[in-house]
């Protein structure tokens, strides 16, 4: 029997977007992630997030063959899968109704049937998926379909972009992001500007994105004449002069099919000035790729704090008395993924009709007291009363606490009462 080591294990890295989606991989001692062509010894690497239904077959496709096959008459397509499953309602394919899990399990069958067919990949040992912003609903859908294809939930990870831009930008030479970053993010549905800055006098150094939506200011039908491309070019300009001279910027993204529009003419003689500029689709499938890697092992990303949309930003702790001395015991820390920052723990009251619990701001390093009133909680002598404390984020920026009376043994039967305590964190920063 043979076990894999670090040199012989194959990663996948999945960006799943609204409008296209991209396949990278890793495997032996390649150096970086290489993207995945729906096309073999092509450079083809955008797969249309399209899933259709064969007329009168079981048969599905997805990317351009369902394109094609839909204008072929051959298929039906669902719409915007992204975005129903989101929504939580049902997917229409012809005259059949589909749950959102039934289409992502066929779409991911389809992603990974152009792994085997063009690369040889049968079963990768890590996968990641990154996707603009870790919903619960769609986490729990891609955990449970990857699942259930045979693939270990300890192996699996899933990420925002604004987090696979760290792992990318960790990951290069340290001239590009020596000072800040600007990402600028142009699709069919969005237009998102992100600041990347490091805390270089920290250890370990936080890895700031932020993150600003300006779809409202610019989008892809505004390219549809020469006059909106103009305008275009120059609402640009004035927005990059505006945050160039905020910010020190050392380098420049630009990712998505905007750019691949012809209208970019002053803004880009501006941001070429004294910058390094980089044009391409592949930047959030890498930083997936590179999480990967970080996840076997290799990489640096210890070395820093994860500061952006996707995870935690403060450590939320209960002091506990142990040998006269109140302790803080961590029930949730900063920089982990909301969807995995949960604690389950028990205690016994002191003296005590309330809970209370410490948020620490990772970055200021601020405390703020949440109180918590436990006074419906049935009357009974000190140290005679247990609680399980739950915690559990319904997003990065809000979590729920559940305290629950636990009575205590023989001597008080549990009265099943629980308190729920919404706590919004950006009150706490």
């Amino acid at each position: 029997m043979s076990t894999k080591t670090e040199n012989n294990l194959i990663s996948v890295s999945i960006d799943l977007c609204r409008d296209y989606t991209q396949i990278a991989y890793c495997m032996g001692n390649m150096a970086e992630p290489d993207s995945v062509s729906t096309i073999a010894g092509e450079q083809k690497y955008l797969i249309p997030t399209e899933i259709g239904k064969l007329n009168n077959s079981d048969e599905w496709c997805i990317g351009d063959d369902a394109l094609l096959r839909e204008k072929n008459g051959e298929a039906m397509l669902a719409d915007d899968i992204l975005k129903t499953i989101l929504s939580e309602k049902s997917i229409v394919v012809g005259d059949n109704t589909y749950t959102g899990y039934e289409v992502l399990k066929h779409f991911f069958e389809g992603l990974f049937k152009i792994l085997k067919t063009n690369y040889h990949i049968v079963q990768p040992d890590y996968i990641s998926v990154t996707v603009e912003y870790p919903d619960r609903i769609l986490v729990n859908l891609i955990r449970n379909v990857l699942n259930d294809m045979g693939y270990d939930r300890e192996h699996v990870k899933i990420i925002g972009h604004s987090e696979s831009i760290i792992y990318y930008m960790i990951s290069q030479k340290k001239e590009i992001w020596v000072n800040d970053v600007l990402i600028f993010d142009f699709t069919k549905h969005q237009f998102l500007v992100r600041l990347l800055t490091t805390v270089r006098a920290r250890v370990p150094q936080p890895v700031i994105v932020e993150e600003m939506d300006m779809t409202q200011k610019f989008r892809m039908s505004d390219l549809q004449t020469e006059q909106g491309r103009l305008e275009m070019d120059t609402k640009f300009l004035e927005l990059l002069k505006k945050l160039c001279s905020k910010h020190i910027v050392s380098a420049v993204f630009l990712t998505g099919v905007g750019f691949y529009e012809k209208w970019m003419e002053d803004s880009i003689r501006f941001l070429c000035s004294k910058r390094r500029v980089f044009q391409g689709y592949n930047l959030f499938v890498k930083g997936a790729g590179y999480a990967n890697l970080s996840e076997i092992g290799i990489g640096n990303a210890d070395s820093y704090q994860f500061v952006c949309s996707g995870r935690t930003l403060v450590n939320i702790e209960v002091e506990v008395e142990k040998e006269d001395k109140n302790i803080p015991v961590i029930l949730s820390k900063a920089g982990t993924n909301w969807y995995e920052a949960g604690a389950r723990a028990e205690g016994i009251l002191d003296y005590s009709k309330e809970l209370r619990l410490k948020i620490v701001s990772s970055l200021s390093k601020s405390e703020k007291e949440v109180v918590i009133d436990l006074c419906g909680f049935p009357p009974r002598p000190n140290k005679t009363t247990r609680i399980e404390i739950v915690l559990a984020y319904r997003n990065d920026r809000q979590c729920i606490v559940v305290v629950k009376d636990l009575g205590f043994g023989d001597f008080f039967k549990s009265s099943e009462e629980m308190v729920k305590k919404v706590i919004d964190i950006e009150d706490y920063l």
